[in-house]
């Protein structure tokens, strides 16, 4: 999955690294209310647009957070891919 979020360092410089660290536990927050919605629709049998698209918005929240957490830590593309790789080896060995 490449997306591609615009540089992120105007947004950290203006409103400081801990203030986005507050932003980015809220987006995650935000993420997993989304999520628990989409759950209840499938389980109930829905078709929930609505709840679809706040989901969309949500998960791009996370991601456009992921990229500032990566500009404030110092944390490249490729740290980021060589722990998916190993995390996905250990989950495959598991099945």
């Amino acid at each position: 999955m490449w997306i591609n979020v615009p540089q992120q360092a105007k947004v950290i410089a203006r409103y400081g690294a801990d203030a986005q660290a507050m932003v980015h536990m809220e987006e995650c927050a935000e993420l997993i209310q989304a999520v628990s919605k989409m759950r209840r629709a499938a389980n109930a049998g829905k078709d929930d647009d609505a709840a679809r698209y706040n989901l969309v918005e949500e998960i791009s929240d996370v991601l456009i957070c992921m990229k500032q957490m990566q500009e404030i830590y110092g944390i490249s593309d490729h740290d980021i891919q060589l722990m998916v790789d190993r995390k996905c080896r250990r989950q495959e060995a598991r099945l």
